[in-house]
């Protein structure tokens, strides 16, 4: 190789060029996912150390507070990048002028994937890790829908009358939890629910795994009056509760958890 082409290899010139084919249009978390990696060489021998996946998306965290004129606080917010999870998919791989390799590919998305819904993307960064050279990259936009767990309670507050308001992806660094964030869907009764009238929006933040979901809810009751106004500045209309789902009662199906919610709600107005 003369000193021109090596001098070129470095500054990034005549690399590797890699392109990410999957096998499928939707993403399902905890479900397995395949395609092939395409990567076609430059004009240069080069080995690849390592070929990888990153599994990426974005979300909302507060960074300082200011206060205006009259005395109110106001939070500043940033976007921040965060890599859900790293995949292997091939090491040492040498690459003559030219010559393309097809990579084949089998992963497993984590259950704690955020589905695509509201303004956060969710990418696929497939990657090469080249010696003395601007590694080749490659980003894929994915479109994931809800866990099957996760769907299944989806239907059943559609069933209720509700509907997703809001969804976004919000800083909450938590214990034994390796996401710096949690996907919160805002949901509010449409104008046919029957919880039209006493309930302003529930909040929800699914936990789903092979055995079966775990939610967090934010229930927030409608109040009138000078009363209602009080418990609004107490916060006395809000009601929290973590609720856990098994497979079994998850596979009865919607309408059964549809009854459960009902239930649930329910009781939740009654205190």
């Amino acid at each position: 190789m003369s000193f021109f082409k090596k001098m070129l290899a470095k500054v990034g010139i005549g690399n590797i060029e890699v392109d990410t084919q999957f096998y499928t249009e939707v993403f399902v978390p905890g479900e397995v996912v395949e395609g092939v990696v395409i990567a076609k060489g430059g004009s240069v021998e080069q080995t690849v150390d390592q070929l990888y996946f990153q599994l990426v998306t974005e979300y909302i965290k507060p960074v300082e507070k200011d206060e205006d004129r009259d005395g109110r606080t106001e939070i500043h917010f940033q976007t921040e990048t965060f890599v859900i999870a790293n995949f292997v998919l091939g090491e040492r791989l040498v690459f003559m002028p030219g010559e393309t390799i097809e990579i084949p590919f089998s992963i497993l998305l984590p259950h704690e994937t955020p589905i695509s819904i509201g303004i956060n993307p969710i990418w696929i960064h497939t990657g090469l890790d080249v010696d003395n050279a601007i590694d080749p990259t490659d980003r894929d936009d994915i479109e994931i829908v809800a866990h099957p767990f996760s769907a299944i309670i989806f239907e059943a507050l559609e069933a209720l009358g509700f509907q997703v308001r809001k969804a976004e992806n919000e800083y909450y660094p938590q214990r034994n939890y390796h996401l710096p964030f949690i996907q919160k869907f805002e949901f509010e009764p449409n104008f046919r629910s029957e919880y039209k009238k006493s309930v302003d929006e529930v909040e929800l933040v699914f936990y789903p795994d092979e055995r079966g979901v775990e939610i967090i809810l934010e229930f927030d009751r409608k109040m009138r009056g000078f009363t209602g106004f009080l418990a609004d500045m107490l916060d006395a209309d809000e009601s929290h509760e973590r609720i856990s789902f098994r497979r079994e009662e998850l596979e009865e199906g919607a309408s059964a958890m549809a009854e459960r919610f009902r239930e649930i709600f329910d009781e939740l107005l009654e205190h």
